[in-house]
């Protein structure tokens, strides 16, 4: 529904992007090209996505950012997080209602050896600490490579478009948090000692220090010298009754739906917490169009 698209924003541009179509339920809806599944639902006007097995509670999204598993759905049979897996044309959509069952790996290929890559610095996160680390190991000729689950670098600094307050040497106050996600990533890329892998995700470090990455669907072994983990920060919820429940969402994420996905959750919103993150995601908010 148009009516949950941003359509225009004073800061961001609003690019054009390819249609998709998939299945909600049986029901045809219309994503983008690139969007996640949650925040194609968000823009249909879906905000359960399914149902907790022990109390049958309405599940939505919290985090938005692949670290909770609130905004789980089956997906083409495979129960995936919402906010992690783009929308892909044809796909069927479904609530998760219960426990998932584990699908048929019956006609699965069989298992084979991979190849290890070696490296001296392998840096889990893509955001400001991790960008900044492998800037320093750039310069120092240190071999580097940088993962993120994100189709971008920046974590957080991407759906900031506010500026920055504090010290202009330490933390680049005056500007952009987008634009400084950007001037981090420009810098990043300019050495080449140092890999970018995106969409890719460590999903074990084992006894013999080696990290199995999933990268677009593709696993590989990186043993890193060194291990320089910048996941960065995690929500943290007021504990109330029905703190879980779709509607209630973490600054992160509702600032991750209006300034990375341009899709507005709400015509009304009730921010608690005055500090600044709450003033922040306020001002945020009436960018995108919203109402208190």
């Amino acid at each position: 529904m148009a009516e949950y698209r941003i359509q225009q924003h004073p800061i961001l541009p609003v690019p054009a992007r390819e249609t998709v179509e998939f299945l909600w339920n049986g029901t045809a809806c219309t994503g983008l090209a690139g969007e996640t599944i949650a925040s194609a639902l968000f823009a249909n006007g879906v905000r359960v996505f399914g149902h907790h097995p022990k109390d049958g509670a309405a599940q939505g999204i919290f985090c938005a950012n692949g670290q909770c598993a609130q905004c789980a759905v089956v997906a083409d049979g495979l129960p995936v997080k919402a906010c992690m897996v783009p929308v892909r044309p044809g796909m069927k959509v479904r609530p998760l209602d219960g426990l998932p069952a584990l699908p048929d790996v019956s006609g699965a290929a069989e298992m084979r050896p991979i190849g290890t890559i070696d490296v001296e610095c392998l840096i889990i996160g893509g955001g400001p600490a991790g960008l900044t680390a492998a800037i320093e190991l750039g310069k120092a000729g240190v071999r580097a490579l940088v993962i993120d689950d994100k189709h971008r670098l920046g974590g957080k600094l991407v759906l900031q478009t506010h500026k920055f307050f504090g010290s202009i040497e330490a933390c680049h106050a005056g500007t952009r948090g987008i634009d400084i996600a950007t001037r981090l990533e420009r810098e990043v890329r300019q050495f080449e000692n140092v890999r970018v892998w995106l969409n890719a995700t460590a999903l074990a470090v084992f006894s013999d220090r080696k990290v199995g990455v999933l990268r677009e669907g593709h696993y590989a072994i990186v043993q890193p010298e060194i291990l320089l983990v910048a996941a960065g920060a995690r929500e943290k919820s007021l504990v109330f009754k029905g703190n879980t429940l779709p509607g209630v969402y973490g600054a992160g994420a509702f600032q991750t739906l209006v300034n990375r996905d341009l899709v507005r959750p709400t015509s009304r919103l009730f921010v608690v917490g005055g500090g600044n993150v709450g003033l922040i995601a306020g001002y945020h908010a009436l960018q995108a169009g919203n109402r208190g």
